[in-house]
């Protein structure tokens, strides 16, 4: 339980940091989605909601997440 509960934080600092650097989530599936801005994504308790670029909105479970890439910043 306290692996999922760093999981979130980390998560959660990353949607949350200052200067953004975008991210991907990537689910157990193997669907990836890219995080480019934090207006893209909300997350809840158990879930995730993201809104991809040129796409409708994606739910999703965090236990379905099995890995984050962060992106390297813009130089």
């Amino acid at each position: 339980m306290s692996d999922q509960l760093n999981f979130n934080d980390e998560l959660l600092s990353l949607w949350k940091a200052k200067p953004f650097v975008p991210f991907v989530i990537i689910l157990a599936s193997g669907d990836r989605y890219e995080v480019n801005e934090p207006i893209q994504m909300a997350m809840g308790d158990n879930v995730v909601v993201l809104v991809p670029p040129g796409s409708t909105h994606v739910f999703f479970r965090k236990n379905q997440i099995v890995g984050v890439e962060v992106r390297e910043p813009a130089a």
